[in-house]
């Protein structure tokens, strides 16, 4: 074997490993996108994802076959107002605490603990730390489009690095979907504990354009009211509209008018919300 030979396979070895290399860690790069109601995130493929909601919170636990590394989001279901809030942080935490202190397995001896901040998505938050001799788990939680959002994270020392980037992954990719609240009587601010169902909004647009009459409805003499169902988001817009009520052949008129509509954004308590209520078209023969 010529000396020109055997350079040429060391170094198409050399490239061999490298192209593996970068493969490998391209193959461990890749992310999975979860969606659910009002959250959604990214996370390496390599871990899974398992919903164990309950009617108070929504629960979703990342984890990998094999790893120490768990993460859990709990998102509390219910609306909390800020002058509520510290009695909920306090009930809310507890339990994710108490879990994660078990999970380290301290023993008689309590976990060490230390406060630190950090940021989620685009909010800072607030967290615990635990540590025992051989574990380290962490409870963050944050208020975020008027819920309250926890993370339980747990993980053995020889993890720390692999946890670290789930953690960066997972927080700095959630998103949590503002509330939809229902429309409120003219003059005062939506609250989501009363029970307002589909107030009218016509009075509310800044702009309401007017459907036209259909040839074919006004031919046969239709008149009436349409009653359109629509949800507004965070800017003002009507991101969805179905008619509820009305004769079927003023109907898509009406729903395509409503789509057009704009609205002044509504906030409570400063947070950005959607809105859900319903616009009426009255149409009178001519």
């Amino acid at each position: 074997m010529t000396s020109t030979y055997k350079l040429a396979l060391s170094i198409g070895m050399i490239v061999s490993l490298l192209s593996a290399g970068i493969y490998a860690q391209s193959a461990g790069s890749e992310l999975n996108h979860f969606a659910a109601e009002n959250i959604s995130f990214d996370y390496p493929a390599a871990y899974s994802v398992t919903e164990e909601s309950t009617p108070e919170a929504q629960q979703f636990v990342i984890k990998r076959k094999g790893s120490s590394v768990q993460l859990t989001i709990v998102v509390m279901q219910r609306l909390v107002l800020r002058n509520e809030l510290p009695a909920a942080i306090d009930k809310f935490t507890e339990p994710l605490v108490k879990n994660v202190a078990a999970t380290l397995g301290a023993g008689k001896n309590s976990p060490e603990r230390t406060s630190f901040q950090t940021q989620i998505g685009t909010k800072q938050a607030e967290g615990i730390r635990l540590r025992s001799t051989r574990r380290t788990g962490e409870v963050i939680w944050v208020r975020w489009s008027l819920r309250l959002i926890g993370l339980a994270f747990v993980r053995s020392v020889a993890d720390e690095s692999v946890a670290s980037a789930l953690l960066q992954t997972v927080s700095s990719s959630l998103r949590v979907e503002a509330p939809i609240v229902a429309a409120m009587a003219a003059g005062t601010e939506p609250n989501e504990k009363e029970k307002v169902e589909g107030g009218v909004l016509n009075g509310k647009a800044l702009t309401l354009p007017h459907p036209a009459y259909p040839p074919l409805a006004r031919a046969a003499h239709v008149s009436g009211t349409v009653t359109v169902q629509v949800l507004i988001d965070e800017q003002g817009n009507v991101s969805a509209a179905h008619a509820v009520d009305g004769h079927p052949l003023l109907q898509s008129v009406c729903v395509a008018a409503a789509r057009e509509a704009r609205f002044s954004p509504t906030l409570l308590e400063g947070e950005p919300v959607r809105v859900t209520g319903v616009i009426k078209y009255n149409f009178i023969p001519r």
